[in-house]
């Protein structure tokens, strides 16, 4: 069990980090700002994370795999497309954060940690198909679940910078962009 020092520390941390991230580009928070922010002092982060960007990154991890996990799974959709479209509450309601994070020309830690993010969503699910029919073709996950977050992650960027909200324009698009065979109708073995 954790302490609940750290919890709260950590707690402190991610608000404050995702704070000053809607306000400025990540690369330019130092950590004595971050630190003041959190109401702790630079020892005490540096126990928890070696830069602001690090930080950022575990703080929006958290609060996707919080959103993945605590929806129900739509039966009509693939684990992967409804962790998307669920992601995009996540996204909606730290609009100005990913806007800034996706027009970053320096530092990628958004799109990274959001990609990775998906990653490991994608490759939990090609694992699970694999196992059923029809059968996902003999293509190395790593590199198909990678291939697979990565477009994904770019189809939000557009999403997010071109100002357009809509979901139903988003998911009109995507099944449109992914291999038929992902999205093939899983039958049990």
């Amino acid at each position: 069990m954790t302490d609940a020092r750290i919890l709260r520390t950590r707690a402190a941390l991610h608000k404050a980090i995702t704070e000053l991230a809607t306000q400025k580009p990540v690369g330019e928070i130092t950590v004595s700002e971050l630190a003041e922010s959190a109401g702790i002092n630079r020892v005490t982060f540096y126990k928890h994370y070696t830069t602001p960007a690090e930080a950022l990154a575990d703080a929006l991890h958290t609060e996707l795999v919080k959103v993945c996990d605590e929806a129900a799974p739509a039966t009509e959709i693939d684990p992967f497309t409804h962790c998307i479209y669920t992601a995009l509450d996540h996204l909606e309601a730290r609009k100005q954060l990913y806007t800034i994070a996706f027009n970053d020309q320096v530092d990628g830690t958004v799109p990274m940690m959001l990609s990775r993010f998906l990653t490991g969503v994608a490759e939990t699910y090609l694992t699970k198909r694999r196992k059923r029919k029809p059968a996902v073709p003999d293509v190395d996950l790593d590199v198909a679940a990678a291939f697979l977050a990565t477009g994904a992650t770019g189809a939000i960027r557009v999403w997010i910078l071109e100002g357009d909200m809509s979901r139903e324009r988003f998911f009109e698009n995507l099944p449109l962009l992914l291999p038929a065979w992902f999205l093939a109708e899983e039958q049990s073995s």
